[in-house]
C-alpha cells in the first residue's frame, strides 16, 4: 500500500536549503503517525546519480525538485 513507497531526500553539505526541505518533508510525514518512512542521502557534485538539484525529494517515481510545498508530497504519496 502507501507504506511501500520509497521516500529519498538528497541533500548536500553546501546546500542552505536542504535542511528546511528536511523540516517541510518531516512535517508532512508526521501527519501520518508513522506509516512512512524517508532516508536522507548527502551528495556532492562528483555524484552519478540522477539528481540534478538540490535538495531533491523522490517519492515513489515522483520527483520534487527544490523548496517543497506540503501540498506536492501530499500528492506524491498518494498519486
Amino acid at each position: 500500500m502507501y507504506g511501500m513507497k520509497e521516500i529519498i531526500l538528497y541533500t548536500a553539505e553546501d546546500c542552505p536549503y536542504c535542511n528546511i526541505a528536511e523540516r517541510i518533508l518531516k512535517t508532512v510525514l508526521d501527519e501520518y503517525d508513522g506509516l512512512f518512512d524517508y532516508r536522507s542521502i548527502k551528495i556532492n557534485k562528483k555524484d552519478s546519480s540522477n539528481v540534478s538539484s538540490i535538495p531533491t525529494i523522490l517519492v515513489g517515481k515522483t520527483k520534487i525538485e527544490g523548496l517543497p510545498e506540503k501540498e506536492q508530497i501530499h500528492t506524491a504519496l498518494f498519486s
